[in-house]
């Protein structure tokens, strides 16, 4: 059976079977994803021992990129008839051959922790491929080799190693040292940019990487083009007022005229440690599946120079916020959702826990606590987010603070975020957005 595969010049190599070790390090957009995804049909359509072991850094992370793409390639092949899925245990199944897909996680709990894959076994004992994808995203080099290591125990004599990452722009990351070597010790490098797969990617994507190239280079260098330039300047630089805002009016008309109502409302909640703020952002999940924050939640004690509340006293303004945000959105023809469809995502900090139980007992509402937190994947999240047009915020003076630390919250020369940078409503952020990829969709 011929199989019409689009693997791009630059993606030659993932045929040559002589070729078993692969570094793609390049940027976004580059088609390293869909050109491991064709490849990965075209083995497996042909042997029932080219298992592929397919994994991410995180478990959470699987089902919503590489497992979720995997399918869309599929079938954008229209050969969906020839794949099967399965959550539990997550793996596809090319039923043609009988040829499975196995989709992990790599990373430990500590970098001396390598059990994470150590008990990896595919069926016949063989691999036709271990490809991590994010490869950058991994905690530590040693999670990387414990991996390969078990891989390699079952890899076939044409079977590949595939790393494919975007360069982090800090230059002392570990990916870059580590692939760096591996390059140096013979592995094979896959550069690609948009260009190559210009005739693969939709109008709007390409409008959208010239706009920031005319506007933005820098970003669009890094973004991109995959290089390792300074981000000195905004770490949301994706958000766009004239993309990522929606006006009280507009959201008011659409609502009230369109059946525009929440479905699902996911609170994320950073507290405050000391004189730090406490921040709590609402995000309403809209028909169209968008993110839109109706309201920011935003205690500081420190700005009146007033002594930190204890939790009750917090949980009593939180409170009060919450029933008036109700109010402000019913006095606009916006029906709340009931509690029964929102959430409450804490930060995992013994000092959020407090405030977390503390708000249970006065609410009952349900609360969870945010797990496996990544500062680098779960910033790329917003900014995907924002550049996507996928996460609003209701312009209102509701949302002040979130607007005044989305607009100043900013790298150093260093390509690092300096302690004491006001961001409390960017970690509710990242709490709430995690819930919604990672369990709210995954459910």
């Amino acid at each position: 059976m011929e199989i019409d595969l689009t693997i791009p010049e630059p993606y030659a190599p993932l045929l040559d079977d002589s070729i078993r070790r692969i570094v793609e390090k390049s940027g976004r957009s580059s088609g390293k994803t869909t050109s491991n995804d064709e490849w990965i049909i075209m083995k497996t359509m042909e042997s029932k021992y080219n298992n592929v072991w397919y994994c991410r850094a995180e478990k959470s992370d699987i089902r919503s990129s590489i497992f979720n793409g995997f399918i869309s390639t599929v079938q954008s092949l229209q050969l969906s008839m020839f794949y099967r899925p399965s959550l539990n245990p997550m793996e596809i199944t090319c039923t043609r051959t009988g040829a499975k897909i196995y989709f992990g996680a790599i990373n430990g709990k500590t970098k001396d922790d390598l059990t994470a894959t150590k008990g990896f076994t595919p069926q016949y004992k063989t691999l036709i491929a271990f490809i991590l994808d994010e490869a950058n995203e991994v905690k530590y080099s040693t999670h990387v080799k414990a991996a390969e290591t078990t891989a390699n125990k079952f890899l076939l004599p044409n079977g590949k190693m595939i790393f494919a990452y975007n360069p982090p722009p800090n230059r002392t990351h570990w990916a870059h040292i580590y692939f760096g070597n591996m390059i140096a010790n013979g592995a094979t490098e896959i550069y690609a940019t948009w260009e190559d797969i210009y005739e693969l990617l939709k109008p709007s994507t390409i409008e959208d990487i010239l706009d920031m190239k005319a506007n933005d280079y820098r970003h669009y260098q890094y973004w991109y083009l995959g290089q390792m330039v300074s981000l000195e300047g905004l770490v949301l630089y994706t958000f766009k007022r004239e993309r990522n805002i929606i006006s009280l009016e507009a959201f008011k008309r659409r609502a009230n005229f369109n059946g525009y109502q929440p479905i699902y409302v996911i609170y994320g909640v950073d507290s405050g440690v000391v004189k730090d703020a406490t921040a709590v952002c609402a995000w309403a999940v809209m028909p169209d599946g968008d993110l839109v924050k109706l309201s920011t939640f935003y205690h500081e004690p420190r700005k009146n120079g007033d002594e930190p509340l204890p939790n009750s006293q917090q949980v009593n303004l939180i409170f009060n916020w919450y029933n008036d945000l109700y109010a402000k959105m019913a006095a606009m023809g916006v029906v709340m959702p009931t509690a029964y469809n929102e959430v409450w995502v804490f930060d995992s900090a013994v000092v959020t826990q407090d405030l977390m139980f503390e708000w249970e007992r006065k609410t009952m509402f349900n609360c969870k606590a945010v797990e496996k937190k990544n500062i680098e994947r779960d910033i790329k999240r917003l900014q995907n987010g924002y550049f996507n047009g996928f996460l609003k915020i209701l312009d209102w003076e509701d949302n002040q603070p979130s607007f005044t630390e989305i607009e100043t919250f900013a790298y150093d020369e260093e390509n690092k975020i300096p302690e004491g940078q006001a961001d409390h409503t960017i970690d509710a952020d990242k709490y709430a957005t995690a819930h919604y990829y990672y369990e709210y969709m995954a459910s």
